[in-house]
């Protein structure tokens, strides 16, 4: 990934529910809890963690929200066209989380730092990441990779 982020719009499937990804993504992890799986129909979801800010010309009206447990307290939003993910919010709509496919240049990306749930995987996945079980742990490494995310932004400025 270059240093510098060309913004992005990104959309749901059917592209009907669009928006501006104006910075890079803090973090980006690939998760297999249940939830996600039932969220984007697939074996995972690969997703990016971006800051409210980082996200414009977001029309809500397009998207149903949804929250399958608590905690934690993520927004799972749905086009409301083509059902398809779009958009998630968490900590009070302060964090963005998009889905990986709803980029249209994927290789701008950080890569994935990790697997979380691996516990609730499908199938195994053969790569180099590390892979983290259950809701502790996998909360844990996804708050310190987002903290990290955080400080390297700083740095930069």
């Amino acid at each position: 990934m270059s240093t510098e982020f060309t913004s992005q719009e990104g959309s749901c499937s059917c592209y009907s529910n669009t928006y501006t990804i104006n910075n890079a993504p803090v973090g980006r992890f690939i998760c297999h809890c249940t939830i996600c799986q039932e969220y984007t129909g697939q074996n995972y979801n690969d997703v990016t963690i971006l800051l409210k800010s980082d996200v414009s010309e977001l029309d809500i009206a397009k998207t149903r929200f949804q929250r399958w447990k608590l905690p934690p307290n993520i927004s799972r939003g749905l086009c409301k066209r083509c059902n398809k993910p779009s958009i998630e919010m968490a900590m009070g709509g302060t964090l963005m989380l998009v889905p990986t496919d709803n980029y249209p240049d994927i290789n701008a990306l950080p890569k994935p730092s990790m697997h979380i749930f691996y516990d609730s995987r499908v199938e195994d996945i053969e790569d180099d990441l590390p892979k983290y079980k259950g809701f502790v742990q996998s909360q844990a490494m996804v708050v310190k990779a987002l903290a990290q995310g955080m400080f390297k932004r700083v740095a930069k400025r």
